[in-house]
């Protein structure tokens, strides 16, 4: 499966590289955890099951391996809005992320598509950046508080409740969104909340607890509430960025590699 950020054009703020495709930095990953001895399996796993010091690891193609240890980092899958033509521009200037590609709209008219709480706060975080910004909830109630709703209208948060009907635009860049009703909405970038989902069911097989907001629970070694599964990345929470989900694994890998020692060379 591909990664999350396989459609973005570009990783940022990851430290010693400018910009990187995501491609290219996994090649970078890939080859240096080769080099220092890892051996690498392209396949779907599709289940794991065991104790700590004797997990049973199981591809799609009925393959088994064993290991003394897990770590989970199999990311997170974005919902895209229902919307025509948004897929399109999708990682060139429809986006998700406002830590990683808020900067990239600097000076621009900014819609964000969603309904919720959340759609509403990123629009207002994007303010960082964007001249404008509209709150664009496709004629959908928007699941906001009168209190809320104050809060964007004195911000100068724009609310658009008409029906998207295909976002439009020039190359890889969006120009403007076709409305049910109306003259369209012009725009230089999109941005979207509608929810994500785990790429993977193993940590429920392996009973892993979650916190309220739906993320792994993990302690400061990375570890899960399952001795000897530890998990790294997006489905650990925020920020949802490259450089923390590396900085997840070096945890991960520094108290795996610990636990592992003999209590022959424990003092």
């Amino acid at each position: 499966q591909e990664p999350r950020n396989e459609e973005a054009w570009a990783v940022h703020g990851y430290p010693g590289l400018v910009d990187p495709t995501p491609t290219e930095l996994r090649r970078r990953l890939y080859e240096q955890a080769i080099g220092a001895g890892a051996t690498q399996v392209s396949k779907k796993v599709t289940r794991v099951s065991g104790a700590r010091d004797a997990f049973s690891i199981e591809t799609e193609d009925g393959e088994r391996t064993d290991a003394r240890r897990i770590v989970l980092a199999y990311g997170l899958i974005d919902e895209l809005p229902p919307v025509p033509g948004l897929d399109t521009f999708y990682g060139t200037s429809v986006f998700h992320c406002p830590d990683c590609d808020g900067p990239s709209v600097l000076g621009c008219r900014v819609g964000v598509i969603g309904t919720t709480r959340a759609a509403a706060n990123l629009a207002l975080y994007l303010q960082t950046w964007a001249d404008e910004v509209l709150l664009l909830t496709n004629a959908t109630q928007p699941e906001l508080t009168d209190a809320a709703i104050a809060v964007l209208t004195s911000a100068g948060v724009e609310l658009r409740t008409e029906r998207l009907t295909m976002v439009h635009g020039t190359g890889p860049r969006v120009s403007h969104i076709e409305i049910a009703d109306g003259p369209p909405i012009m725009v230089d970038a999109l941005f979207f909340d509608a929810g994500t989902r785990p790429r993977s069911d193993i940590a429920d097989q392996l009973g892993c607890a979650y916190d309220r907001h739906g993320y792994i629970e993990v302690d400061r070694g990375q570890e899960t509430t399952v001795r000897g599964v530890h998990a790294a990345g997006d489905i650990t929470g925020h920020p949802h960025l490259a450089v923390t989900a590396a900085a997840d694994g070096v945890r991960a890998a520094l108290s795996i590699h610990r636990s592992l020692l003999p209590d022959s060379r424990r003092v």
